[in-house]
């Protein structure tokens, strides 16, 4: 791999961990109000829809993460 390709695959993989570390800061601001929701709400289905988004972030981080560690792996 050449110098040039090299350095976008490391803007790229840097762009990749900004866009987790922003998603994860969202993921637990809402982990945060989920577990803060009065009793009387802990069973809802709004906890249950925030249960369900909580989830998928942390999907997405997985994902996130899997991706900048095969660019890594790429670069290396």
């Amino acid at each position: 791999m050449n110098k040039d390709r090299r350095i976008k695959l490391c803007d790229l993989s840097e762009q990749i961990e900004f866009i987790k570390c922003e998603l994860e800061e969202i993921k637990d601001e809402e982990q945060e109000s989920r577990d803060n929701l009065p009793e009387n709400l802990q069973n809802s289905g709004w906890a249950d829809r925030m249960d369900e988004i909580i989830y998928s972030m942390e999907e997405s981080i997985d994902s996130l993460e899997s991706a900048v560690n095969s660019i890594q792996e790429a670069i290396n």
